[in-house]
């Protein structure tokens, strides 16, 4: 499976086409399937373009987590994965992002591609300063807080 490392800029077209960075595209084009899946993120504004292995495994990691036979988990299930979009690479490198997708994540002209993992975030580049500022004034506090862990007391 793929692990996308960096980031980069780029321009959304009129058409809501956007050339997928080098540095992303390279990583597809040797991976086994070009099979993208787009859709929007669940806490953040921006959406979320994964090779179609780590969607699968995303949509299962989600599925073993809920009760599907209870109707409020399933509505949760069925709104996040109902929403998925393929895409595909054009003979340029660009994918197409659905007018909706654009407008909920608030895309505008200049777009900010970063590798997380085994998925690339799509951002509006004045969202993502925002995000990353905030982020910035966050993380020392957070960091302690979720990666620091505590030490234990020897007992004797």
């Amino acid at each position: 499976m793929e692990n996308f490392v960096g980031n980069s800029s780029t321009k959304l077209d009129a058409k809501n086409r956007v050339p997928l960075p080098v540095i992303f595209r390279r990583s597809w084009q040797e991976g086994d399937d070009q099979r993208l899946v787009l859709t929007p993120d669940l806490y953040q504004k921006c959406l979320v373009l994964y090779p179609r292995a780590a969607w699968e495994a995303e949509k299962n990691n989600m599925r073993s987590r809920l009760d599907l036979y209870d109707e409020e988990q399933m509505s949760i299930y069925e709104a996040y994965v109902g929403r998925a979009n393929p895409v595909e690479m054009d003979s340029m490198g660009r994918i197409l992002i659905p007018k909706e997708f654009a407008d909920e994540a608030g895309l505008k002209s200049d777009v900010r591609f970063v590798g997380i993992d085994d998925k690339i975030k799509v951002w509006d580049e004045a969202e993502y300063s925002r995000f990353i500022q905030s982020s910035r004034e966050n993380f020392k506090a957070n960091a302690r807080r979720f990666l620091v862990k505590p030490k234990t007391e020897d007992k004797a």
